[in-house]
């Protein structure tokens, strides 16, 4: 039996979409309001869900795991208003969660229209020792990892998908309540990397890159002297490294990547970032190398540690090698890897558009 667990508060919007992607696949849907005043109450109703409500404190893990104690199912799904599921078959799930050592499988998951899948950790059986901590940014994790580490058990995967469209079209709405509640987080886990990472990304939408570098310095400090590696480390690292080309400063950028890389490993976000910097550098032979080997990368099968902007792979790093050429005045190489992108999606108009005026400027330059 599969129990789909959500914690709402005013979430008409997206709410009935969600609750319809989960019709016929979810054997229970348990949601736990939090204080709406919208129709969120009665679309839950409408729907078949088992309604409760949670007074809320300002704390995500104790309004989830309140959900938790209300849910029945042998596994839990955990989703929200603004997430649906694609649709997926239970006699896969089913096979897919079926070995008795499986604690908890990590799904298909695509954080933002634009963006690449990643793995997310969102099943999970139920069990009285697996709990979310951490009143934002909650997590299982640990208490998963202790439950494993003493009575042993797998982590799987699965195919499902859950699309999350919540940040499409901007997250200005979320913004003070997040602000406020990760100040508080960070001073409770300053050691949480993410959470830094998190919250300079919001200063940096609210226009206030100072702020945000200093969040994003705190958030390397914090991964700096961990004693674990985790792949979430290197956000601040990467946003630092981007800051740094917007202002020039190249070798810089190339400094971070490296010790990044030296912590932390490698990820396809670092590989564009240095092959920004090297073309800045006129470094071209090293940079065009990276942008060919993005180029290869099938966005729409990748599914990595991280969720990357589709547009730094595939036909958008073929155009990216084209802008940096043409930005250097090389407009016949430029034009030759426009034209590349181009081909390769020739639906997108900009890529047409941009071939064409490198080929003018070559042309006009004598070089073709």
């Amino acid at each position: 039996m599969l129990s789909a667990t959500l914690i709402v508060r005013n979430e008409e919007k997206f709410l009935p979409d969600c609750l319809d992607s989960l019709q016929g696949f979810a054997d229970e849907i348990v949601v736990v309001d939090t204080g709406s005043t919208d129709r969120t109450r009665a679309i839950a109703l409408d729907r078949g869900a088992t309604l409760h409500d949670f007074v809320w404190r300002e704390d995500f893990a104790a309004a989830r795991n309140f959900a938790l104690d209300r849910a029945s199912g042998d596994w839990i799904l955990q989703i929200d208003a603004d997430e649906r599921i694609r649709p997926y078959t239970r006699a896969m799930l089913d096979h897919e969660l079926a070995a008795p050592s499986l604690r908890a499988a990590r799904l298909r998951f695509y954080p933002q229209t634009g963006l690449t899948a990643y793995r997310e950790l969102r099943l999970f059986r139920r069990h009285p020792d697996i709990r979310f901590e951490g009143a934002f940014h909650e997590t299982i994790v640990p208490s998963l990892g202790r439950l494993v580490d003493r009575e042993g058990g797998a982590m799987g995967c699965t195919d499902l998908t859950i699309d999350h469209l919540g940040y499409d079209g901007g997250s200005v709405r979320k913004h003070e309540r997040d602000l406020a509640m990760l100040a508080r987080q960070v001073k409770i886990d300053p050691d949480r990397s993410y959470l830094w990472w998190h919250l300079g990304s919001i200063h940096l939408e609210k226009g206030c890159l100072p702020e945000a570098e200093r969040a994003w310095h705190s958030g390397i400090e914090a991964a700096r002297r961990s004693p674990r590696r985790l792949a979430e480390q290197s956000l601040c690292f990467t946003e630092l490294a981007r800051q740094r080309l917007v202002a020039g400063a190249s070798g810089e950028a190339l400094d971070l990547i490296g010790e990044t890389r030296s912590l932390l490993g490698n990820n396809l976000l670092l590989d564009c970032l240095e092959a920004r910097a090297l073309a800045a550098l006129h470094r071209w032979h090293e940079a065009l190398e990276i942008f060919e080997r993005l180029a290869a990368i099938d966005a729409d099968t990748l599914v990595g540690e991280f969720a990357y902007d589709r547009n730094i792979l595939g036909a958008g790093a073929l155009a990216e090698a084209g802008l940096s050429l043409f930005r250097a005045e090389r407009y016949g190489e430029s034009a030759s890897w426009y034209g590349r992108a181009h081909a390769l999606a020739p639906e997108c108009l900009e890529f047409r558009a941009k071939w064409q005026l490198a080929l003018a400027c070559a042309h006009r330059a004598g070089l073709t």
